[in-house]
């Protein structure tokens, strides 16, 4: 049917669908079937033709006739796939393009067609290998470059060893430096000149490192070479440090070392300084001369050439039997950062101990307490004994027994001993064979005492004395070890201080105005001022508290005035007051009211007002706990007063 187009054909159609004799055209219908088909799976093959479908009987008489299906005879025959030979060709070719490709860029890269490389930078470091501490070292640093195209922004970086320094008028110490070199063209070389000076102890050896830093053009990275390092060693020292003193200690021993320290220089040697490093189990006691900075630095102002200076240093060594310590010494000039620190190591030296059994046992006890570390009652004399008992499987000869006594507590008087001398020269009492004929000789498993009183100066604050025993004999001689001091022992003793609580009862209300009757009455009440007065002896007091409590038949008029807090707790009727903290001799005191009214079971008795008062508080000088205590607080004031005797019977 053709398409409309104008009214015409608009008018032609309407003609026609309503028009009974018209005839319709009638449209041919394909029918679907259910039978399956086979499909071919190569392209050259023909699918199977499918069987042939019955067709369905038209359903009137006006219905067209459906086209008969073809049979597989009449369907048109594919033609066969050809096979498409022309990838095959591409695929070969590729590979065979990439192969060429790769070995002509291998070749190019082989025989140095690169325009950079790594491998054609090269540094050499020139030096002396063999210097002397302390002298001038002349370096020569070459950089070439042999690629085809300039290194840009290049830097020569070199790392000295420790002890290096700057040459010039204010060295300073050099651990690693940065030399631009800018651009290095084709085939280029720049050559630096170094200049620095190295310390070191005598036969070290040390090594310069030297690297080249630098950039591409077209590249933002940063790329490195390292240069072979130069290795010298140090042939001699300006300075030498020697160490002479004992390897075998008994713990708890004063030992003294001699620190002497050498100049190999030719020129004198100015502004040296010598550390020390001391283990944990070394104390320090004094040296001569005595460090420049806290116990462990020393300043040499100058030393001439082939001179010496001398160090000697006391202090004493505890630990375990058989544990090792070792102090290690240091010398050189002085940091420009630190002027207590050495900047160069020019020499170093050690001194090793080991603690061994001690030859002499020695044993001190104060008052009876063997601890190194006593605390005795304010201004009390004590009694010390001196035990010594040979530990040896040899006989010991000639025993001399050194007590050397140190504190503010003490006074030329202050130690009493028997058959000890005293020698007020050397501050040391001593016994030894001239007055003690059984230290002549002293076998195996023996033992000596000896016994000392000791007074104190009772008029110091913060008293405290300590006492070291030294015990010299002679005995078979041992390689390494020491052959006269045999053992030593130390003793310290703090007096503590004394506190004192005191208490009085006033009568009234605290403004001298009579509230009841003296003696107190039945059914009457009388209102007392009760007063507290805490004190602290030769030390300084902290945490001071006083606690009392007021008797049933007693009211409180929380009324107070002093130094302090007070509390009180009506129920328990327990009192406290916070004293804090006392210098040595002071004071301090607290006022309170409270109220009587007698019963008839008191007639004829004295009651009491405030019951026993507690004071206790801590030493800051010992630590040590103190404590005092005053007696209860009664109803009879004192006839200084103006009272009689008995005012504070209760009458009726």
């Amino acid at each position: 049917m053709k398409p409309l187009r104008d009214q015409k054909q608009l008018d032609e159609m309407r003609k026609r669908l309503y028009d009974r004799g018209a005839s319709v055209e009638q449209a041919n219908r394909h029918q679907l079937a259910d039978t399956p088909v086979d499909v071919a799976r190569d392209w050259g093959a023909r699918p199977t033709p499918p069987p042939p479908v019955a067709q369905a009987a038209p359903q009137s008489t006006q219905a067209a006739a459906v086209p008969p299906t073809p049979s597989p005879s009449e369907l048109p025959v594919a033609e066969p796939h050809r096979p498409r030979r022309y990838r095959s060709f591409i695929l070969i070719g590729s590979i065979l393009i990439f192969i060429l490709v790769a070995a002509v860029s291998s070749l190019h890269i082989y025989f140095g067609g690169n325009q950079i490389s790594n491998q054609n930078i090269h540094i050499l470091v020139q030096g002396q290998p063999l210097i002397g501490g302390g002298e001038v070292m002349n370096l020569q640093v070459s950089v070439s470059n042999q690629n085809s195209v300039p290194i840009e922004s290049a830097t020569l970086i070199l790392k000295y060893p420790p002890g290096t320094r700057s040459v010039g008028d204010s060295p300073r110490n050099l651990f690693e430096e940065r030399i631009p070199l800018n651009d290095i063209a084709p085939e280029g070389l720049q050559t630096v000149p170094v200049r620095i000076v190295v310390f070191g102890e005598e036969n070290t050896e040390r090594e310069i490192q030297a690297t080249i830093e630098y950039r591409v053009n077209g590249s933002n990275g940063m790329f490195y070479k390292d240069a072979d390092p130069l290795a010298f060693r140090i042939s001699s020292s300006p300075l030498v440090l020697r160490v002479d003193s004992i390897e075998k200690v008994a713990s708890g021993q004063l030992v003294e070392l001699t620190l002497t320290a050498v100049s190999n220089a030719n020129a004198p040697l100015e502004d040296i300084l010598i550390t020390a490093d001391y283990p944990n189990g070394f104390t320090f006691e004094a040296s001569e001369p005595a460090p420049e900075y806290g116990e462990n630095v020393w300043r040499i102002d100058s030393i001439q050439p082939e001179s010496s200076t001398e160090i000697k240093l006391q202090g004493i060594v505890s630990g375990l039997t058989d544990e090792s310590f070792r102090i290690n010494f240091s010398a050189g000039p002085v940091d420009p950062n630190n002027q207590y620190q050495v900047g160069a190591a020019l020499a170093e030296a050690k001194a090793d101990f080991t603690i061994e059994r001690p030859f002499i046992d020695v044993d001190i006890a104060i008052n009876g307490n063997k601890t190194r570390s006593v605390v005795l009652p304010e201004a009390a004399e004590s009694d010390v004994v001196v035990s010594i008992t040979n530990t040896l499987d040899e006989t010991v000869y000639d025993m001399v027994v050194e007590v050397v006594p140190d504190g503010n507590a003490l006074q030329e008087d202050s130690i009493t001993g028997s058959n000890g001398f005293y020698d007020s020269n050397t501050d040391t009492v001593r016994w030894e064979v001239s007055n003690n004929e059984s230290f002549d000789r002293v076998l195996p498993g023996d033992s000596r005492s000896l016994t000392f009183s000791i007074e104190p100066n009772s008029n110091r604050t913060t008293a405290s004395f300590n006492i070291v025993v030294n015990v010299y004999a002679r005995r078979i001689a041992e390689s390494s070890a020491q052959e006269t001091l045999v053992g030593t022992v130390r003793a310290e003793a703090k007096y503590s201080s004394s506190i004192t609580m005191g208490s009085q009862v006033g009568y009234g209300n605290g403004q001298f105005l009579d509230v009841g009757p003296v003696p107190p009455a039945i059914g009457q009440s009388t209102s007392y001022t009760i007063t507290l007065v805490a004190s602290a002896g030769a030390n300084d007091i902290s945490n001071g508290i006083v606690e009392t409590s007021l008797p049933i038949y007693v009211n409180w008029l929380d009324t107070y005035d002093g130094e302090g807090d007070v509390t009180y707790n009506s129920v328990s009727k327990k009192l406290i007051w916070e004293v804090g903290n006392l210098s040595q001799g002071r004071q301090k005191q607290v006022s309170f009211q409270v109220d009587l009214q007698p019963s008839v079971s008191q007639v004829g008795t004295i009651p009491v007002l405030l019951n026993k008062q507690f004071f206790k508080a801590n030493d800051k000088f010992t630590g040590a706990l103190l404590q005092d205590e005053a007696l209860a607080v009664t109803t009879e004031l004192s006839t200084e007063l103006g009272f009689q005797r008995g005012n504070g019977e209760v009458v009726r």
